[in-house]
């Protein structure tokens, strides 16, 4: 049985031009034959063509309708368009450990979410140039679809997401004339490069190509109108995805003030904000007055930044009840019919070096915490929060309202349900107290090959970007120049000036600390004694900027030359390049930590340290998520756990503690290491709670 909607296919024969002169003459039964010879001929090949109806999923209807094609047992040819409502949530696998991606996608399910949204960092899938790793993302994709929820994916260059670089990878900065997020040559290419290798990839797993597919929509660049207006780079990444056969429908996401330029005419535009719903929505009406509403992002908390205030709303704090109030008025009450993604729904982790930083007015420079919590509907650590439940109980009356709107990636005939259930939060352990046993001096640790890379130059520092030239560079750089005995005069002081450097400096003469600065400027200059024979300058990459204008300032470690007495260059540097990327089992000759009787703070004179503790899950102890709390004693630093980078943890805060998922933890002895810049405890403490200062 052929199932037909032959309003459908009136309005779309009305749009074309024989249609409308067909429509006019209906008068002379002439034309009645015309027509019915004229419809019949649409309808036929469009039941056995369906490609002819257009290969999108997503259809775009009028008075700001959106439909979906579905493949049913009893509809293979997706003939039949459905009303539907994207609910959405975004949950970023990169920041999520992969065996607890299930339980995510379980509980984005349990709340009434018929798609999972996620960004594509390019940094993550090529750390070296040329060289791709999709494994993750093509499991997670899989993921998606065996839990029969949809995807939107959002794949741009870059994705904000105060994710280091905005997901751009570093090496792009090598070429001095960079320029992100442009048509530069060179950026395009390695986009090209990039996209040879992605976007076939994502094409496999689009919803139109039915065996395994979930992705519904793709993302072309992320708040280009808050970084610029050149069309034509949209439209280079555009003819990208096309050219690899992405054939979902399209769409680009801004803030309501600069919707305008950020898309394209012919583009799906969405917006992104928090409150005044009313108001954000009539601006995006305004701009685009036929399109169905999409709110692309619904900011449902807020990021953190070291040294600021815990947060939990983009101006000022945003709870459970404003949150459930907010929803309604999307989904009940709202004049037009709304489709949502939240972000972030589930909460995650800036493992490692992966945090970015902010540059506002390229002025103040701040970097965002390790914990992604976002104060989302699902925590870092996978709990659900009261925001959780006040997003179901919204999509429940939403449902019960609208029960044919009920709609999941399956190809079942029969009508989906939503059946909430009781959901419990998965365990954690506080494991107790780890003591410091072992430590590694600053010079062991810049000898040892296991931890660092050494570079030579005769011709100056180079930065980060310039000593990794075809490879992702992040962490600590550590500059050593011994020529300044036979450059000094007589004088009782001198000076040593850094014209441009980033981030936090540390200053070492003959192995002693002498000046310290966290990025407050570019420049640093410090004085140094006469007797000085060697200088070392330990510099900390904080994070690269995630957002605004500020990207092209994203290059690390020193980036000018330096002076001695304001005019005397040095030359001759040693560098070193701290990533810990080679895993820390291999790190030989510890020395013994001697534990101080009255326990008091510690001070760092001559250089970080590398610190070690160890403590013994026993076999009949069960393995669970916990946190890592520094306590009061421990400055600022890297933690990791049996080889897994953690992140930074830093005394100003907000974030006190570091998640642990239980999957880095084993049964037996867990090593515990510590790389520790400003001051040290004797001990730390393995908690059941993460800790913010409010």
């Amino acid at each position: 049985m052929i199932r037909l909607n032959i309003m459908h296919f009136t309005r779309r024969l009305r749009a074309t031009p024989i249609g409308r002169q067909v429509f006019s003459r209906l008068a002379n039964p002439r034309y009645r034959l015309l027509l019915l010879i004229v419809l019949v001929a649409f309808i036929s090949r469009s039941h056995f063509r369906t490609s002819d109806l257009g290969p999108q999923t997503l259809v775009l209807g009028e008075e700001r309708r959106l439909s979906i094609r579905l493949f049913k047992e009893d509809d293979a040819e997706r003939t039949t368009l459905r009303p539907f409502r994207i609910l959405s949530g975004s949950l970023h696998y990169f920041r999520v450990v992969p065996q607890s991606w299930e339980d995510r996608i379980v509980l984005m399910k349990e709340a009434g979410l018929n798609t999972v949204e996620t960004f594509v960092p390019w940094n993550v899938h090529e750390r070296d140039v040329g060289k791709f790793q999709f494994d993750n993302l093509i499991k997670f994709l899989e993921l998606i679809h065996q839990k029969e929820m949809f995807t939107i994916i959002r794949p741009s260059p870059y994705i904000g997401a105060e994710w280091d670089f905005g997901g751009l990878p570093s090496w792009l900065l090598h070429d001095n004339e960079m320029i992100v997020r442009s048509t530069y040559p060179a950026f395009i290419e390695a986009v090209e490069r990039y996209y040879d290798a992605l976007l076939p990839i994502l094409a496999k797993y689009q919803y139109n190509r039915r065996n395994g597919g979930s992705i519904i929509a793709f993302q072309i660049e992320h708040e280009y109108g808050s970084y610029g207006q050149d069309k034509s780079y949209l439209e280079r990444l555009r003819s990208m995805y096309t050219k690899h056969g992405l054939d979902e429908i399209f769409f680009t996401s801004d803030a309501p003030r600069v919707l305008q330029h950020g898309t394209l005419d012919n583009v799906w535009a969405t917006v992104n904000f928090q409150r005044e719903i009313t108001t954000r929505v009539d601006k995006l009406v305004e701009f685009r007055s036929e399109a169905h509403v999409m709110i692309a992002e619904y900011w449902t908390g807020w990021f953190d930044q070291w040294g600021k205030p815990h947060r939990t709303g983009d101006q000022t704090s945003y709870d459970a009840d404003e949150l459930e109030l907010d929803v309604e008025e999307i989904l009940l009450t709202a004049q037009y019919e709304i489709s949502v993604n939240f972000y972030m729904f589930c909460g995650g982790t800036n493992f490692g070096f992966t945090a970015g930083a902010n540059h506002f007015q390229l002025k103040h420079f701040v970097s965002s915490t390790t914990s992604f919590d976002y104060d989302a509907p699902v925590s870092e650590s996978g709990d659900v929060t009261r925001k959780y439940h006040a997003i179901r109980n919204v999509i429940k009356k939403f449902y019960e309202q609208n029960p044919t709107l009920i709609i999941f990636n399956n190809e079942r005939a029969a009508a989906d349900t939503f059946d909430p259930k009781d959901i419990t939060d998965p365990k954690k352990i506080a494991y107790g107290k780890v003591k410091i046993t072992d430590y590694k001096s600053f010079e062991q640790l810049l000898e040892d090959p296991s931890i660092g890379h050494k570079y030579e130059s005769d011709a100056g520092p180079l930065g980060m970007e310039d000593l990794k030239k075809n490879a992702t560079s992040e962490g600590f750089i550590v500059y050593t120049n011994d020529e300044i005995p036979a450059l000094i005069q007589a004088a009782d002081k001198h000076t040593i000036s850094i014209p441009e450097v980033a981030d936090s400096v540390t200053i070492l003469v003959d192995g002693e600390n002498v000046f310290y600065a966290n990025q407050t400027s570019y420049a640093v200059e410090s004085e140094i004694p006469a007797e000085t024979k060697k200088v070392t300058v330990f510099v900390e990459n904080l994070g690269r900027i995630s957002y605004g204008p500020g990207l092209d300032y994203s290059r690390k470690g020193i980036l000018n030359n330096v002076l001695l007495d304001a005019k005397i260059e040095l030359k001759k540097w040693t560098m070193v390049l701290l990533e810990f990327n080679r895993g820390l089992a291999s790190v030989t000759d510890w020395k013994p930590f001697v534990r101080s009787e009255d326990s008091t703070t510690s001070h760092l004179a001559r250089g970080p340290k590398l610190f070690r503790g160890s403590f013994t899950i026993e076999e009949a102890q069960e393995i669970e998520d916990t946190f890592l709390y520094m306590g009061t004693r421990w400055g600022k630093g890297i933690a990791f756990i049996n080889g897994h980078n953690l992140g930074r943890y830093w005394k100003i805060g907000p974030q006190k503690t570091l998640y642990i998922p239980k999957h880095f933890l084993i049964k037996g002895i867990n090593y515990l290491y510590l790389f520790e810049t400003h001051h040290y405890g004797q001990e730390v403490k393995l908690v059941d709670k993460p800790v913010v200062a409010t």
